[in-house]
Formats: C-alpha cells, structure tokens, sequence
C-alpha cells in the first residue's frame, strides 16, 4: 500500500493555529484574600497620599495588595472577557463584645456570565436561588448582607473578618492579552512583576 505523504503546513499556520486553540479554551483564574485586609491596606496607600477614599488606584497597587493572584491579575489588566461562571465562597467570622466567642456565617454561590463589575455593583441577570426561583442579581456585599440577614447573627456580636475564594472561568479577549497574562506570571514567579508594574505601567509582552 503506498505510504500518504502527509500535508506540509508552514510554520506560522501551525503557530497561528496553536494561539487560535489557546484562545478558544476557557481557562480558571482564582484568588483567596480577607477583604478587610484588602480595605486596610489601600486606605492605607490612600492616606499616605492624601487620596479621597474613591481615588482611583494603580494596577500595581491593587495586583499586589492581592498578593499577585492570577484571578486580580486578568481582571486589573482587562486580559479576559466577561467570565461564564463565577465560583464565590465567603466566611464571615462575627466576635461577640467580650471577645470570647466567634460565631461564623458560611456564603457560598454559582453565577453565570457577568463581568467583574457587574459581579460587585449587580446587574440584570438571573441567579437561581433554589427551588426554581431566580432573582436579580444585587451586587456581592448586598447578596452578602442579605444572606446574613437570614441566616441570623446574634445580638451583640460585630464583623471581624471575611475570608473570601473567588474562582472564574474566561476566554482571554486576544493572542497580545494571553502573552502578556503569561508573561506577567513569568515575572511573578522572578519577584519582577510589581516593580516592572511600577515602571512602564501596562506591559508589553
């Protein structure tokens, strides 16, 4: 049986072709922080430089207030489209006036397509509440408090901590926005990103 010759594709078909698959693939981005570390530390960047507390905060700033986290990285840089599921886990710890007791309100919840500002701020899209009931989505300190309300915090007892996971799953919006995500984690991992951060701003990868 005579032997196929296989097709000759040039090389920059097959680079072309390889970026294509990269950029239809949907990839998970996830970060875990306190928020009112988070809060601490910016107010705190806010204060030394006698900001407002709604000025606006470099990309720098805010990716290494968050420890660097792929998730922060995407969504601060706009490298990703809107995420098509979000994953949110978040353990608000509340401590009583005396300090001797801890009580421990658990939020957990799946939502479909919307992007980061509309995840914080809410916006038109229905969440499946259980049940089959599905609601608007409020914005996640309101959904947060919401559900405070109805699980119940006894009297008395004030927010010290809330322990936060976020986890997404994205497309990144273009090949120059997949390089520069990949050569960003390449420089995390070289403790450069921060200071390459501070001196030209956005990257080009």
């Amino acid at each position: 049986m005579k032997k196929r010759n296989k097709k000759y594709i040039p090389l920059a078909e097959k680079m072309q072709r390889k970026m294509q698959s990269k950029l239809n693939h949907f990839y998970e981005f996830d970060m875990t922080f306190c928020i009112e570390d988070v809060n601490y530390q910016i107010n705190q960047w806010r204060d030394a430089n006698h900001m407002p507390d709604d000025a606006y905060c470099p990309e720098w700033l805010v990716i290494d207030t968050y420890q660097q986290q792929d998730l922060i990285i995407a969504l601060k840089m706009q490298q990703v489209q809107s995420p098509e599921y979000w994953e949110i886990a978040i353990a608000s710890h509340f401590i009583n006036a005396d300090a001797t007791d801890v009580h421990t309100i658990n939020f957990y919840i799946e939502l479909p397509t919307m992007s980061h500002e509309q995840l914080m701020s809410g916006c038109e899209v229905k969440v499946n509440r259980g049940a089959g009931i599905k609601t608007r989505w409020k914005g996640l300190q309101d959904e947060m408090i919401d559900h405070w309300k109805n699980e119940g915090c006894p009297d008395g007892y004030e927010l010290v901590k809330s322990e936060t996971m976020l986890k997404a799953q994205a497309k990144f919006k273009n090949a120059q926005m997949l390089n520069e995500h990949e050569a960003m984690l390449k420089w995390r991992s070289e403790g450069t990103l921060i200071a390459r951060l501070k001196s030209f701003g956005r990257l080009a990868a």
